[in-house]
């Protein structure tokens, strides 16, 4: 079982440098940032919180972490295909993975975020087109990593490249392990044929009874799947982000809940994200006391 932290990059960098080395403290395993052109959470009305606040660029965020950090593992939760083309993406993940001495995990997402298409001066993908560009992305990223010489190239609907210069191969070998991140059928076929983690958060607007049973299915999907494209499906790690209805900070005994529900659908993997301000005192006896209980087997 392991434990991961978002912390969202809305904060001047001596207060994100201290919640990052917070979070190592206190003994998470990851910790991420997100890959959005400004702030795209939401309020309860479903409007944009501040789209004019401080906001970094991810990836750049994701190399100073690997200068104040030493242990934890970093990554994106989750790349975004509407803002980096998939060579770009994987050059950025060897020159972190070489910074960061082989910590990165790289997550890779479908880019559903209206904002960074207006942003990037870009037509809102439809359903069919952002799955098949997915599909395609994730290809390209994975190759490159695997073979970082200008031998490969790809060329299909969406992505091409040829003549690539990815040196020097990433720290980790074969590749850094990539976490996907998605609900469509799409996305579980690419988990399965191509990822290290799935990472879900559930769809969006459910309780957590429904996500739970949607999970519970999914799992079992990618187990199938898994077995068709001739892996273990152990060697597949599942992943929660615990948002929306699977907010951390929504109760004292929400992360207890949560992991204990999940985990017996096996989801061995908890990402929380970082709390307001007035949640920090929750957040220091999640991370002390219940998440050290959780590893262990003693709340049950």
């Amino acid at each position: 079982m392991r434990f991961g932290i978002e912390v969202p990059q809305d904060a001047p960098f001596p207060a994100l440098v201290e919640r990052w080395q917070r979070a190592e403290e206190l003994g998470f395993d990851h910790l991420w940032v997100a890959d959005h052109s400004a702030d795209t959470r939401t309020d309860h009305s479903g409007n944009y919180r501040n789209l004019d606040g401080t906001w970094f660029d991810g990836w750049t965020v994701l190399a100073i972490m690997t200068k104040e950090t030493t242990r934890i593992r970093i990554g994106t939760l989750v790349s975004n295909p509407v803002l980096r083309p998939p060579a770009l993406l994987a050059k950025e993940a060897i020159t972190v993975d070489h910074l960061s001495g082989g910590r990165l995990e790289l997550g890779i997402g479908t880019g559903i975020e209206p904002l960074d298409h207006a942003t990037m001066g870009i037509d809102y993908w439809s359903p069919g087109e952002r799955v098949a560009r997915f599909s395609e992305y994730v290809e390209v990223v994975d190759e490159l990593l695997r073979n970082p010489s200008r031998l490969y190239a790809f060329e299909c609907r969406f992505y091409r490249t040829r003549e690539a210069a990815m040196g020097p191969p990433p720290v980790q070998r074969p590749r850094p392990p990539i976490t996907v991140g998605g609900q469509s059928p799409t996305v579980l076929r690419v988990a399965a044929e191509r990822a290290d983690c799935w990472n879900t958060a559930g769809p969006l607007g459910l309780g957590m009874d429904e996500i739970l049973e949607i999970t519970r299915r999914q799992n079992d999907r990618l187990d199938e799947m898994c077995v068709a494209f001739g892996r273990d499906p152990t060697e597949l790690r599942r992943s929660l982000f615990l948002v929306g209805a699977l907010d951390a900070w929504a109760s004292p005994d929400a992360v207890e809940r949560i992991v204990r529900q999940f985990g017996e659908i096996d989801i061995g993997e908890f990402v929380l994200f970082w709390p307001p301000d007035e949640r920090l005192n929750l957040f220091e006896h999640v991370a002390t006391e219940v998440i050290p209980a959780l590893r262990t087997g003693l709340l049950s």
